[in-house]
């Protein structure tokens, strides 16, 4: 009997100590938290099997919204039928039933809203035990469309200035002028149908005193730039056209008496010089067809090839100066070790070299921390250039190359390209500016380069609009230039990864 009794205590122990199924059945989440933005889509997922290989009987898989302690129910699946609980989802969610066989309940939600952020409840059922996890996701909508306006007061002497945009949560405006100097505004905010925060923010300035405004939505760093007193729309008056027509008069009678005076100081048999810079705006004209274009005029043409003179001095001031023998070793182990898997475009996908060269008339903007080698590209660009045997870089295509370093400019950007160049003696600034807008072999390359010197910020915002088929390079540390990053919008940037302790 003794024995019968210790089999009889083994068994009833083992019922009672062994785990039931249902406490071996977990739910697992990858994530707990979800970000993304207004528009876009998003899929969360719970994880209920770690064999796919096992059907899992009467599988049942809800998701809810918990709102106030309250489940709202989202979607779910129940003997193979998939049912949306909540009108507000419909159209816009589904369960990736491939994904369960595999043991991963997800749940996609699409042309997401900002109801749509708060906290989700993955329930999963089977034969096994049932469990549950939650997820949290937030919605966020940038600020990334800023509209801009600009109107007179009553008395005339100022203007109002006016920035709006719409996203989520509420943002903080924040105003500075091109001296830095910060601006009190008075910024309101409504709430539109969507849920969003549509943020309208003014301040009053002088209308006469020169200077730049931007309007700055902190949250995600969008902007706008007023100048003034550029941007400031004249209504015509009605003596308008009278002056348009003096001036217009003035302008050519001094061009005609400029031509006869130098007629006149050159004399009848003096010869005639041109200068054959660019034909049709694009191919360098060599000396033989200017001679023969002008062999029956009777003139002497002497030809200037300006192009070409151009290069040679740029090649040789850039070898004296910026391209020693340790420059150029040091350019060629940075371009073969450092940049190809640092060199990124704004979706954080690589970039060859050879996509820093913009096209004919692309400006590109390369961002990165201090000392993380930009300067270095701008070498390594420099150097394929004046070598033109560069493996790293094929410029090739660019008949000039035109450097500028920003980190201590005073005057205007073409005052600040024949100074350090030392082109003063060779080409004036006004016809260097005439001669980059219309050329779209040059590189203008513009190193370091931080927005808040009014005079060269302000002739560079105006070649930008005007540049042709220049091509444009700038290099500058992240948050340097915010308007001209608004400007450029995505596209148009590219990034330069942290540096190793190498370089």
């Amino acid at each position: 009997m003794d024995w019968v009794i210790v089999v009889v205590l083994v068994v009833v122990l083992q019922v009672f100590l062994q785990p039931s199924l249902a406490d071996l059945f977990t739910v697992k989440v990858e994530r707990t938290t979800y970000s993304s933005e207004y528009g876009g889509n998003v899929v969360m997922g719970c994880k209920f099997s770690s064999e796919p290989a096992n059907t899992h009987r009467d599988l049942k898989v809800i998701w809810h919204l918990m709102v106030t302690n309250q489940h709202q129910e989202v979607i779910r699946i129940e003997n193979n039928l998939e049912d949306i609980a909540s009108p507000k989802y419909q159209g816009r969610v589904k369960l990736l039933t491939d994904e369960l066989k595999n043991g991963w309940a997800k749940l996609q939600i699409s042309d997401l809203r900002i109801s749509d952020s708060g906290t989700y409840q993955c329930l999963v059922r089977t034969a096994e035990g049932n469990d549950y996890k939650t997820i949290t996701l937030s919605v966020r909508a940038p600020y990334n469309s800023v509209s801009k306006k600009i109107e007179r007061t009553a008395e005339g002497d100022k203007v109002v200035l006016t920035c709006k945009s719409e996203g989520y949560p509420q943002s903080p405006v924040v105003w500075h002028d091109g001296h830095l100097q910060r601006h009190s505004p008075n910024t309101t905010a409504t709430t539109t149908p969507d849920s969003l925060f549509r943020v309208t923010s003014q301040i009053e300035v002088s209308s006469s005193e020169k200077n730049n405004y931007t309007c700055n939505f902190t949250n995600d760093g969008y902007s706008a730039t007023f100048h003034i007193p550029d941007d400031i729309h004249h209504p015509p008056g009605k003596n308008d056209a009278l002056i348009t027509v003096l001036c217009l008069g003035l302008i050519l009678t001094a061009i005609g008496l400029g031509v006869v005076t130098y007629r006149r100081r050159k004399g009848p048999r003096a010869p005639r010089t041109r200068i054959c810079l660019v034909d049709d705006g694009e191919k360098s004209m060599s000396a033989t067809p200017c001679l023969h274009r002008d062999k029956g005029s009777g003139l002497e043409d002497t030809v200037i090839t300006e192009v070409e003179n151009l290069r040679s001095h740029l090649k040789a001031y850039y070898s004296e100066f910026y391209l020693t023998t340790k420059t150029r070793h040091h350019c060629d182990s940075f371009a073969a070790e450092e940049l190809p898997p640092r060199l990124q475009n704004n979706e954080g996908l690589p970039v060859r070299l050879q996509g820093l060269l913009p096209n004919t008339g692309e400006i590109l903007l390369l961002e990165g921390p201090p000392k993380s080698g930009k300067t270095t590209v701008a070498n390594i660009l420099l150097s394929s250039w004046t070598d033109a045997a560069s493996k790293f870089f094929d410029a090739s295509i660019l008949d000039l190359f035109m450097y500028v370093n920003c980190s201590t400019v005073k005057a205007d950007l073409f005052q600040e390209a024949t100074s350090q160049l030392s082109l003063s003696e060779k080409i004036s600034a006004e016809e260097l500016r005439t001669f980059l807008s219309q050329s779209n072999k040059t590189l203008l390359l513009l190193d370091g380069y931080k927005e808040g010197n009014h005079c060269f910020d302000e002739t560079l915002r105006r070649f930008v609009s005007e540049r042709g088929g220049c091509r444009i390079l700038v290099t500058s540390c992240l948050g340097d230039c915010p308007v001209l990053k608004q400007t450029l919008k995505t596209e148009g940037t590219l990034k330069l990864q942290i540096q190793s302790a190498k370089y």
